[in-house]
């Protein structure tokens, strides 16, 4: 990859986003792309496979490279959270999507050696079976109620995250609406749980820009970044 070419793409894109976060989703990327952008400034990488994430974080230790923000942001399985929570620099996890992972989690806290464990509960707002996350804002309302009476110091419940469309005639309609009601399930968590400042994570490469309309503050690219 061409360092330059990396350069501009991580320039423009970050232009475009303002203030939302950009985490670079680095799981089809070999570790010296994903190092090269680091060296660019990019400090969030996501990364969907436990296995992949602890690679990449041990070869980013090796090279020094510290003050990395890891984001799991694929499918986790409640026998993967001991193994994730031990991977240094781990910063987030984007897909809490059932109470029995949060439960796992909570069990689990103990493996996890930095100050705070960031935590976004998936929804499934365009019910596609396909996807993971809660069926129903009241499931996860549920979860969310359960991590903050139960859950430990270091796991925080950061925000929400969801999915645009992927079967739809029109597709920009389809994933303004899945933004659109994750947007309206952050107020109902807020005023229901005593909570504030949720964070929206949605998103990716193809429908990031109809994610910035509805109020994302964190986008999940890889093809636009790694091409």
């Amino acid at each position: 990859m061409i360092k330059t070419d990396l350069d501009q793409r991580l320039r423009s894109l970050k232009a475009e986003l303002g203030s939302s976060i950009l985490v670079a989703v680095s799981k089809y990327s070999p570790i010296d792309d994903v190092a090269m952008a680091y060296e660019l400034g990019q400090m969030d990488f996501g990364e969907n496979r436990v296995q992949d994430l602890e690679e990449k974080a041990a070869a980013f230790a090796t090279r020094g490279l510290k003050d990395v923000r890891w984001h799991f942001i694929g499918n986790l399985q409640s026998n993967k959270v001991k193994e994730l929570l031990k991977i240094p620099n781990l910063w987030s996890i984007h897909s809490v999507s059932s109470k029995k992972l949060v439960e796992e989690i909570i069990k689990r806290e103990g493996e996890f050696k930095g100050e705070e464990l960031k935590l976004f509960f998936q929804l499934n707002t365009s019910h596609e079976d396909e996807k993971s996350g809660f069926d129903t804002v009241e499931e996860m309302l549920e979860s969310m109620l359960f991590l903050k009476k139960h859950g430990g110091p270091k796991l925080v419940i950061h925000g929400l995250m969801t999915m645009g469309s992927v079967r739809s005639e029109d597709f920009e309609a389809a994933a303004l609406k899945c933004f659109g009601d994750l947007k309206n399930a952050r107020e109902l968590a807020q005023k229901e749980l005593g909570l504030s400042d949720l964070k929206l994570s949605m998103g990716m490469s193809q429908d990031y820009k109809m994610a910035l309309r509805e109020g994302a503050d964190y986008i999940r690219v890889g093809s636009a970044i790694f091409k």
